[in-house]
C-alpha cells in the first residue's frame, strides 16, 4: 500500500517539504513563533501556513511537459534547480558555505511562493530585488550575500549544463559594508543579564565573549574536539576555516567552565539548543532579533568575536598574540578589521608614553 504524502521535517534546512510523484517539494521554513517541529506516531506537526501550502500544492494538476526542444530548461523548476544546488554543495563544500546558502535560498523559496512550479529560467532580477526589498532591516552586506547565494545556484546549473543560460548572471550586488559594531563589556552585561543561568544560547554567547571563537565554530564544536585535561578545543585543518591547519580555542575561566559542564551530556554538539538541537545560523539570527525588540539594539554573533579582540588589544596584548587567539594566519587581518578601537587613542598614546619612558602620566588636556 502505498504511503499517504505529508509534509515532513528536514532539519538540517530548517524547512519543511512534500514528496509528490517522486519529487522533493519545499514548503517553506519553519515559522519562528510555531511550536518546535515533533514527529509522534509517524506524523509531523506542521504549522497551519504549512499545511496550506502542503493543500494547495496536493490539490495542483501535474504540469504539463514541454518537449525537451521546447523547453531548453528540460522542465526544470526553480525548487528543484536549488535542491540539486544544494544536494551537490552539501556534498563538496563547506558546512559553512552550505549553511549560508541554505538559509538565503529557503528566505527566497518562502518569499516567492511559485518556487515549486515556476520554470527556473522565468526567474528575473525584479523577483530578487522584490524579496530584498521586502526586508528593510537587511544591510547592503547582507544583501550582498542574498544575492550572491542566489546566483551561485544559477551559475552552478549552467555549469553542469541543467540550464543553458544565467537569466541573472548580470544582476549587481551592493558593495560590502564592513561591520564595526563590538560587544563592550556594558553591553554584555546587559547582554547576560537578560537571560536566566544556564540558558542555552546564554551560555554559547558566554563562550564565544571569553573565547573569542568564530560563530560558525562555537556551533560546530564536538565532543571530539574537547580535551580538557590540555585546556583546549582543538579542531583538524579539514574542518576549520581555510582548511590549512589546527584551529586550537584556549580554554581559560568562564570558558573552561563552561565546556567541562556541557561535556558530560553532549552527545555530539557541544552547544544545543533547548530541545538539544545544533544551533543555526537561522536561530541564532532569531534570537537576536527577539533581543533587539527588548534592547532597542541590533547585535550579531561575530560583534562578540569583535569585543574579544578590542578588549585584548587596548589591555596592551601585541598583534600577533591577538591573532594567534583569534586563530588568524598573521596579524593582516587583525590590522584590517580591528583598526576602528574605540579607546584607541588613549590605547595609542599609552603605548607611546611606555615608549618614551614617561610611564603613565596624563596627557595635558587642550
Amino acid at each position: 500500500m502505498a504511503r499517504t504524502a505529508s509534509p515532513w521535517f528536514w532539519e538540517e534546512r530548517n524547512g519543511w517539504y512534500v514528496t509528490k510523484d517522486g519529487q522533493r517539494h519545499f514548503l517553506g521554513g519553519h515559522p519562528p513563533d510555531s511550536p518546535p517541529p515533533r514527529k509522534s506516531k509517524g506524523k509531523w506537526n506542521a504549522p497551519d501556513s504549512i499545511r496550506q501550502r502542503f493543500h494547495t500544492l496536493m490539490a495542483a494538476p501535474p504540469p504539463e511537459k514541454a518537449p525537451q526542444s521546447l523547453h531548453s530548461s528540460g522542465g526544470l523548476t526553480l525548487a528543484v534547480l536549488f535542491e540539486k544546488c544544494l544536494d551537490w554543495c552539501q556534498k563538496h563544500r563547506s558546512a559553512r558555505t552550505y549553511e549560508g546558502y541554505v538559509g538565503h535560498i529557503q528566505a527566497f523559496c518562502d518569499h516567492l511562493k511559485t518556487a515549486a512550479q515556476m520554470p527556473a529560467l522565468d526567474l528575473k532580477p525584479f523577483h530578487i530585488i522584490e524579496w530584498l526589498d521586502a526586508h528593510t532591516t537587511w544591510g547592503p552586506t547582507y544583501r550582498r550575500n542574498a544575492i550572491t547565494a542566489i546566483q551561485r545556484a544559477f551559475n552552478w546549473a549552467e555549469e553542469l549544463g541543467h540550464i543553458t543560460t544565467n537569466p541573472i548572471r548580470k544582476m549587481k550586488k551592493p558593495a560590502a559594508k564592513r561591520r564595526e559594531h563590538f560587544i563592550t563589556p556594558a553591553d554584555w552585561e546587559v547582554i547576560r543579564n537578560h537571560y536566566p543561568e544556564g540558558d542555552p544560547f546564554r551560555e554559547l554567547l558566554e563562550f564565544a565573549w571569553e573565547s573569542g571563537c568564530r560563530p560558525q565554530e562555537a556551533r560546530h564544536i564536538e565532543t571530539r574536539h574537547v580535551h580538557l585535561d590540555r585546556g583546549v578545543i582543538a579542531i583538524p585543518p579539514e574542518e576549520s576555516k581555510g582548511r590549512k591547519k589546527w584551529r586550537v580555542i584556549r580554554l581559560e575561566g568562564r570558558a573552561a567552565e563552561i565546556a567541562a559542564k556541557r561535556l558530560p551530556r553532549a552527545t555530539d554538539k557541544l552547544f544545543v539548543n533547548a530541545d538539544g538541537k545544533p544551533w543555526t545560523p537561522y536561530a541564532m539570527n532569531c534570537r537576536f532579533c527577539r533581543l533587539q525588540k527588548t534592547l532597542g539594539v541590533k547585535h550579531f554573533a561575530y560583534a562578540f568575536r569583535h569585543g574579544f579582540a578590542n578588549r585584548l588589544l587596548v589591555s596592551g596584548a601585541d598583534h600577533l598574540t591577538v591573532a594567534e587567539l583569534l586563530g588568524h594566519a598573521d596579524g593582516t587581518m587583525l590590522a584590517r578589521v580591528y583598526q576602528h578601537l574605540d579607546s584607541s587613542d588613549a590605547h595609542l598614546r599609552k603605548a607611546l608614553r611606555r615608549a618614551g619612558g614617561s610611564g603613565d602620566s596624563e596627557v595635558p588636556k587642550s
